[in-house]
């Protein structure tokens, strides 16, 4: 990564706050510049560091919008995306606009700048004096640091670089494990992939013998500050077994990724969510499934983030990414499920202008009365996913499996016993399409299966499915 490092670390402080009874949340404090060597003389110090990597993951540039929302484009979710703008760039896979261009090269830049952060966090804590740290606190901290290490790289991987079924040995990204200045030399998929898996199963072993998540053991608001609570907003150890599952599936190995998948399945730790809880007002909708995020991050500008492409907001309907009907229609075919019944919950009408006939994803909308518990949600990780991944690795399994998420989703009709090999297939691309809306998960489906064409778009050419990287690796750092 082509970078000015300096012993200066840069972390967006962030502060506890108590928003209910049960829950505390972050609450972004203005950018602020502290030394290394004065950050990292306390547990307070850590602990600081690394919430400034999880707000820096919160940018637009990063998970609040251009690696969700933006992915979302790449797959041709939308029937249209506007036209302006870098959605709408990249909708068309014209990587070269400007708008496209500075998009991806800020995905590039802020991932490639958190990993720095991140990566002084762990040449400072892997010197540290454990004393310093309260309890199980070292392990929950190192964990969670190189578990991200790893969940930021791995996305590289999946955006900048060939899929690993089409070409493994193919030049991909620099791992970055060193906070220096040194240029790091490109790893092919194979060997990236390999460095991904390393750190998440050191990551794992870690947070397995300290995350109250899996240890179960009892957190409050008054034990540590209440620092250990609401771990699906932290990378915890279900939210790591979960990516080595995604990681494991890229690999081709489906063994393992059924292993991890099922284990985040199986842990009762993450439940489906409750009709009663989609089936409500708009202010009291659960519109992200809360209980379903295996890990998320709590995104304080979420509205202003997607106002330009996903609001009704007529100032900005050259930007919309809107969805005709008889696409909708396509996606969502059962009358009864949840996430596409007309616009009852999660979708909109366009009730004005030349776009009276579409609609708009109302998935992120944020309102001042919603419950705290729902607020400003961007879900990174999903339940279902885990379902999917495992279909996908135990044909045998599948159909329980996709009946199970139908049930969950208010679906009546059940998927036929005698499907075979090819319809079970098409159908979990199917749930893809429907699940993830402003999540970017489809985009990395479609890629790690290698598709030909993505779904009602035939003209799709498999060069689009790497981004270019920023001229300035190609030219300084000799990236390929």
């Amino acid at each position: 990564m082509i970078m000015k490092l300096k012993n200066i670390i840069t972390i967006l402080l962030a502060t506890l706050v108590l928003l209910s009874s049960c829950e505390k949340w972050l609450d972004v404090q203005p950018k602020t510049k502290v030394e290394s060597s004065d950050l990292f003389q306390s547990e307070i110090g850590y602990k600081d560091a690394l919430w400034g990597v999880y707000t820096l993951m919160t940018g637009t540039s990063m998970y609040g919008l251009n690696m969700t929302v933006y992915l979302d484009a790449l797959a041709r979710l939308y029937s249209s995306a506007g036209s302006m703008g870098a959605a709408w760039q990249l909708h068309n896979y014209n990587y070269t606009g400007s708008n496209a261009q500075a998009a991806i090269g800020n995905m590039w830049s802020a991932t490639y700048n958190t990993i720095a952060n991140i990566n002084n966090l762990v040449a400072n804590i892997e010197g540290a004096d454990k004393s310093l740290f309260l309890q199980d606190n070292y392990n929950v901290i190192y964990g969670e640091a190189i578990a991200l290490r790893a969940f930021l790289h791995f996305d590289m991987l999946r955006l900048f670089a060939p899929s690993y079924v089409l070409n493994s040995a193919a030049p991909s990204i620099p791992y970055v494990k060193e906070f220096n200045y040194n240029i790091t030399p490109q790893s092919t998929v194979d060997e990236a992939l390999t460095k991904v898996i390393e750190d998440l199963e050191a990551a794992a072993a870690l947070l397995k013998q300290s995350d109250p998540i899996y240890t179960g053991r009892v957190i409050t608001t008054t034990t540590d500050n209440g620092y250990l609570l609401n771990r699906q907003l932290r990378m915890n150890y279900f939210a790591v077994k979960a990516v080595l599952a995604r990681a494991y599936m890229w690999k081709g190995d489906k063994t393992n990724a059924y292993t991890c998948a099922m284990e985040v399945v199986n842990s009762g730790k993450f439940k489906w969510t409750s009709v009663d809880n989609i089936a409500t007002t708009n202010e009291l909708r659960d519109r992200t499934f809360t209980p379903e995020q295996v890990f998320s991050l709590y995104i304080e500008n979420m509205a202003s983030n997607i106002q330009y492409n996903l609001s009704l907001d007529a100032r900005w309907s050259s930007r919309y990414m809107r969805v005709n009907k008889t696409y909708f229609t396509r996606v969502y075919p059962y009358a009864t499920d949840w996430r596409g019944v007309n616009t009852l919950y999660l979708w909109s009408d366009i009730v004005t202008g030349s776009y009276s006939s579409e609609r708009v994803s109302t998935k992120l909308w944020q309102f001042s009365t919603m419950p705290v518990a729902y607020k400003r949600r961007m879900p990174l990780i999903r339940l279902p996913e885990m379902y999917l991944i495992a279909a996908e690795c135990r044909p045998n399994e599948a159909i329980g499996i996709i009946n199970t998420i139908r049930q969950n989703r208010g679906i009546s009709e059940i998927f036929s016993p005698t499907s075979t090999e090819a319809q079970i297939i098409n159908e979990i691309k199917q749930e893809y399409l429907r699940e993830f809306y402003c999540e970017g998960v489809a985009w990395f489906y479609y890629k790690r299966t290698d598709s030909n064409t993505l779904d009602g778009y035939s003209s799709f050419q498999k060069a689009n499915y790497v981004l270019p990287k920023p001229q300035e690796e190609v030219e300084f750092g000799s990236r390929k």
